[in-house]
């Protein structure tokens, strides 16, 4: 869930990317079952179950932005993502079949193919799994709910070492063990993120044909290459021609999970993902002749922040954006610290 706003801006970790990340190692007794079983479940639902759903998301910025879609939803055999409001994402589609994601784009009058992201997808999975069985997070089940008239358990989900990252609370179907609403929260309380499902249908399976999308007449297809899933730093340092910079600084808990690396505009773009197993954040970097000469008149004049949880700057040739769900001293702090 959430995923498909994220998305859609070409990121390489997305809150949707992140669904993985969500489990714990305590249990606090909920009347009929405990957190580890809970989040169990809901891993293992993860990879098995069809449903197609309503969803609304909302990231919170200055403005808030909320749109919905429609949902379509097979396992890891492959999901599809529709947008239906607001007017300016309405007509988009995403679809993903295990091979391939193709993202239209009517506004544009554009096909984007990309690797399939559900690979990725399975390798957050195994991530959350190995972060359960070591102990890494904190896990409390505090009730019940009720979201789209479906019996929800309540989970809220915490890093066991450090609290400079979002918290993060879903809502576990009852029955099937489907995220129903999950939210991001920000160590003050704020909510950051929220997206949930208003209608939900459970269905046997969903047709191969949903996971895949032909070019419109008059639409162009841009081809995407790059890795599928994060690739071991030194592997991603033999990829790029520019020196690989990473922060000094992290906050408590967080660690490296890996590189992506994405050609970009005759160079590369490269991605660090950092993550304390419950949020992440990303490092991009790429050479400063690749960037719009017009954002790079922004970047001479000092830091860039074009919304909440995004920090570009420029150091020596590379631009570098950092983004996260982390607080705006916290981002700081890690950029100061890139070298």
């Amino acid at each position: 869930m959430g995923s498909a706003l994220i998305c859609r801006r070409g990121r390489i970790l997305s809150i949707g990317l992140l669904v993985g990340l969500l489990l714990t190692a305590v249990g606090v007794a909920c009347a009929d079952v405990d957190a580890v079983t809970v989040v169990r479940n809901m891993l293992d639902a993860e990879g098995k179950i069809a449903f197609t759903a309503h969803q609304v998301t909302t990231i919170v910025r200055r403005p808030s932005v909320t749109s919905e879609q429609l949902v379509f939803r097979d396992g890891y055999r492959g999901m599809r993502t529709e947008y239906v409001a607001p007017p300016k994402l309405k007509g988009e589609v995403m679809a993903d079949d295990g091979q391939v994601s193709a993202h239209l784009i009517p506004y544009n009058k554009v096909l984007r193919l990309h690797p399939s992201r559900l690979m990725v997808l399975r390798q957050r999975t195994e991530q959350a799994a190995q972060a359960l069985s070591k102990g890494l997070l904190r896990v409390e089940l505090v009730g019940k709910d009720k979201i789209a008239d479906r019996t929800a358990y309540v989970v809220v989900v915490k890093p066991r070492r450090g609290d400079q990252g979002p918290v993060r609370k879903f809502w576990v179907d009852a029955e099937k063990w489907v995220k129903l609403k999950t939210e991001d929260i920000a160590p003050d309380g704020t909510v950051i993120s929220n997206s949930y499902y208003t209608r939900i249908q459970f269905v046997k399976d969903i047709p191969d044909s949903k996971f895949r999308i032909g070019p419109p007449p008059g639409y162009r297809v841009e081809r995407v290459q790059g890795p599928l899933g994060l690739l071991p730093l030194e592997k991603a340092r033999k990829m790029v021609k520019f020196t690989i910079v990473q922060p000094e600084y992290l906050p408590p808990g967080f660690k490296l999970a890996g590189a992506a690396v994405e050609p970009f505009r005759g160079s590369h773009i490269l991605g660090l993902r950092y993550t304390n197993n419950v949020t992440s954040f990303s490092l991009f970097q790429t050479p400063e002749k690749s960037l719009n000469p017009r954002f790079m008149e922004r970047l001479h004049e000092g830091p860039v922040r074009p919304g909440k949880g995004i920090y570009s700057w420029r150091r020596g040739t590379l631009n570098l954006t950092l983004i996260g769900n982390l607080p705006s001293d916290q981002i700081k702090r890690i950029a100061d610290s890139v070298k």
